[in-house]
């Protein structure tokens, strides 16, 4: 059973990178995008580390690459990130055809059986934390 869910698990991850890929973006680009428009105050790259498990070394990374296309700008004292208005415009069309592509997989799932995947991952989840290491 555990290499079958692996498997799915590496799957659904390749399948958000081949998305990403075609938009121009890595996989750890699209979560940082994610989290930089998730809020509308400004969000600090140790938020976005401790969120994904992203080494501090990858966000930064990522965050030059951004801004080397002129999408976030950053507070340098306190760290906290915000895009700008490029950037606001830009990571909305991606944001916005990512939740486009996730909601006609969901209404393919139909609701039961989304509901089902998404219980049965949280109850995965917590199995796993409780069994511990």
């Amino acid at each position: 059973l555990s290499a079958r869910y692996n498997a799915v698990w590496m799957e659904t991850s390749q399948l958000y990178e081949t998305w990403a890929r075609r938009r121009g973006l890595s996989f750890y680009e699209l979560l940082v995008v994610l989290s930089i428009t998730e809020t509308e105050e400004a969000v600090f790259q140790k938020d976005i580390c401790r969120r994904f498990t992203i080494p501090k070394q990858t966000v930064h990374a990522i965050i030059k690459t951004l801004a080397d296309k002129g999408w976030p700008e950053q507070d340098r004292r306190s760290r906290k990130l915000c895009l700008t208005a490029e950037g606001r415009e830009q990571a909305a069309q991606i944001v916005q055809s990512l939740q486009e592509h996730e909601a006609r997989v969901w209404l393919r799932l139909e609701v039961d059986r989304a509901e089902q995947l998404i219980e049965y991952t949280a109850l995965y989840n917590r199995y796993f934390r409780e069994v511990g290491d």
